[in-house]
């Protein structure tokens, strides 16, 4: 395993701290439909050219990192730069 992973039935023990229920979210991660859903979720964003979390896509502009939320925000105000 790697470091850092954990195994499925570890992670569904924390589903109920987030109003989940365990074995809905055990099912989900079994689900090959979500995740086929998931890898192309992943592969569109990297064609959008999202690099790092979190990452905001505003107009097509990319704002990436907590500290850029203001910059986000005045570039939605002024309509850009």
């Amino acid at each position: 395993m790697l470091a850092g992973h954990r195994p499925p039935e570890a992670v569904s023990r924390l589903a109920p701290e987030f109003g989940l229920k365990s074995e809905a979210l055990l099912a989900g991660i079994a689900d090959p439909a979500l995740k086929e859903k998931v890898r192309k979720i992943g592969e569109d964003a990297v064609a959008r050219g999202v690099f790092g979390s979190p990452i905001f896509i505003v107009d097509e502009e990319p704002f990436w990192g907590w500290d850029r939320i203001e910059m986000m925000a005045e570039w939605v105000r002024t309509g850009g730069w």
